[in-house]
C-alpha cells in the first residue's frame, strides 16, 4: 500500500497529542452563546448516522455540501490534513479547497467501533474512518485516519464546533509497529 502523500501528514502526530486535552475540557475557541432553556439539552445524542453522513458530505469534495453541519463561529478550531489548523468555518471552507483540488474522487466510511458521548448540548466522538481516494494525477490510494469530532446542539440540531483529522506516521514496515510489551520477560 502506498503511503498517504507528505504533505498530508507534516505535524498531525503532534497537533493531535496537543489537542486532546483540550477536546476534553470544551470546544476550543467557542464562545458560550446565549441559549433558551430548551436548546441547554439535546433530545438525543448524535449517531453514527450523523457521522458518516458528514463524511458523505465531504466526499463530494464540495464544502458548500458540508457547510450546514458546522457552526460558524470565528474562533472555532478545525485541524485537518493540511494545513495545520483553520481558525473559523470561513477560513476552514476556503482552505479546504486547495486541498479537495488534490482529488477526483473521495470515498469514506466511518467505521463500526466508533465512539459517541454526549453531556447536556455538547457530545465528543471518536472513529477511524477509511479513505480511497483518487488524485488528480490518476494515483489511488486507500489509508485509515483518525478523526475526533465536537458537536454543540444549536438551533435544534448539532453542529460540530471543533474537530480533527490526522493519519498516523509510520515510520517502518508493518513488524516494527507491533505492540510494546509492558511485562519484564527476562525478570
Amino acid at each position: 500500500m502506498k503511503k498517504v502523500r507528505s504533505s498530508l501528514l507534516a505535524g498531525l502526530s503532534l497537533a493531535a497529542a496537543l489537542s486532546i486535552p483540550a477536546l476534553c475540557a470544551a470546544p476550543m475557541g467557542c464562545k458560550k452563546a446565549p441559549t433558551s432553556q430548551q436548546e441547554q439539552s439535546a433530545p438525543e445524542k448524535p449517531t453514527t448516522e450523523l457521522m458518516q453522513r458528514t463524511w458523505d458530505a465531504w466526499s463530494t469534495l464540495d464544502p458548500q455540501k458540508v457547510a450546514p453541519l458546522y457552526a460558524k463561529d470565528d474562533g472555532l478550531v478545525f485541524f485537518d490534513f493540511a494545513p495545520l489548523q483553520f481558525r473559523g468555518w470561513n477560513a476552514y471552507e476556503k482552505g479546504v479547497k486547495d486541498l479537495l483540488a488534490q482529488f477526483t474522487s473521495l470515498k469514506a466510511k466511518v467505521r463500526d467501533d466508533a465512539r459517541i458521548d454526549a453531556h447536556g448540548n455538547h457530545a465528543l466522538a471518536a472513529g477511524v474512518v477509511h479513505f480511497d481516494a483518487t488524485f488528480q494525477d490518476g494515483m489511488t490510494e486507500s489509508f485509515d485516519a483518525r478523526w475526533t469530532v465536537v458537536w454543540e446542539w444549536r438551533e435544534g440540531q448539532w453542529l460540530i464546533v471543533h474537530e480533527h483529522v490526522s493519519v498516523p506516521i509510520h515510520d517502518g514496515p508493518p513488524e516494527a509497529e507491533a505492540p510494546h510489551d509492558q511485562t519484564n520477560q527476562g525478570d
